[in-house]
């Protein structure tokens, strides 16, 4: 079975949350996190992570926080999902972070799967946030 983990359920509820507040608000990761019920220091990590990418940017200060870095429309699943759990890969041989597989050689699924993971690789990039 395939399937994101939490963090990155976390991750996409609280970056569609900023994509939904009025332009120049910003909410602090506490805010986010009481209002999805997500531990508060596991989203302020994953809202650093996304910062980092480019996906949202923060202000310190007492009326500092998180926003939404780009349009909702300009911003993919895939980068939010990339940024929080690096590249998609349905299997690991398929990871480019990983080495090469010691059945490599032999193995009759790898070509088949990397076609699969091409297209969900493609609609993830092509779903942005405004698509939700």
């Amino acid at each position: 079975m395939m399937r994101l983990s939490k963090r990155t359920d976390y991750g996409l509820m609280a970056i569609r949350h900023l994509a939904m507040l009025p332009g120049g608000a910003y909410l602090s990761a506490r805010e986010i996190a009481l209002e999805h019920r997500i531990p508060p220091a596991l989203l302020a990590k994953l809202l650093q992570r996304l910062a980092r990418k480019g996906l949202v940017s923060s202000h310190h200060g007492t009326k500092g926080g998180y926003q939404i870095a780009r349009p909702a429309r300009d911003i993919t699943l895939r980068e939010v999902i990339e940024a929080i759990e690096g590249p998609v890969a349905i299997i690991e041989c398929l990871d480019p972070c990983k080495g090469e597989c010691p059945q490599d050689s032999t193995c009759t699924v790898k070509r088949p799967l990397h076609e699969i993971q091409r297209r969900i690789a493609e609609v993830l990039g092509r779903t942005t946030l405004g698509d939700l």
